[in-house]
């Protein structure tokens, strides 16, 4: 289970450090931006040494994904069905990962 919070945490920083590379006007935000590329990829690397590095790479770029999305629909951006489809079916991915994974 640590693993799991270990990944979620590195998908939370790498979702700050993209949101940062779109929103940041400021001297501070692109230190902030910095500092969480460096955060996501050292509680990433913390994750590898539980868990496959494939698996923990494909669940980070997952997680990541699936977060930067959900705050660009927060902030407007329209979802369509191609797009929820998109996230059903890498959240159906994950939870057969897993299975592969405990097996």
């Amino acid at each position: 289970m640590l693993n799991w919070s270990i990944l979620i945490l590195a998908s939370g920083f790498e979702i700050g450090w993209v949101m940062g590379i779109k929103y940041s006007h400021s001297i501070p935000e692109w230190i902030a931006t910095i500092l969480c590329i460096v955060s996501s990829f050292i509680f990433l690397t913390m994750a590898t040494r539980r868990m496959s590095a494939s698996i923990a790479y494909v669940l980070f770029v997952v997680f990541g994904t699936v977060g930067s999305y959900l705050i660009d629909v927060f902030y407007g951006k329209e979802m369509t069905f191609f797009s929820i489809l998109s996230i059903v079916i890498l959240l159906i991915s994950i939870i057969e990962l897993n299975k592969e994974e405990n097996k």
